[in-house]
């Protein structure tokens, strides 16, 4: 059995930002900086109207708590904010499967 190479956020973010642009999502990454708020997702955009907000992370990654504290206020607020791990966890997320030939 194939052994499966672990990827790194920054190869992850990397496929997660190429499906969005191909599916003509806008959309940005986030850097933090010194005074940034804590816990902002890594990919923000706009979805459908919505607040679209990606906290990317490797399969072993987990989420701090100011960073799951902003998805949830995301959410609350009508938002749509999830970790992805990989680009089905972000095809899944926007509900867009139906749009890939596999």
């Amino acid at each position: 059995m194939p052994s499966v190479i672990a990827q790194t956020e920054k190869e992850i973010t990397k496929s997660i930002r190429s499906v969005l642009k191909g599916l003509g999502i806008f959309h940005w990454k986030q850097f933090q900086t010194l005074g940034s708020t804590p816990g902002v997702s890594d990919i923000i955009g706009i979805y459908e109207g919505k607040l679209l907000a990606v906290e990317v992370k490797t399969q072993k990654g987990k989420l701090s708590p100011a960073q799951q504290s902003f998805i949830d206020a995301v959410n609350r607020n009508g938002g749509l904010g999830f970790v992805a791990r990989s680009i089905d966890d972000l095809i899944d997320n926007l509900g867009v499967r139906d749009r890939f030939l596999f």
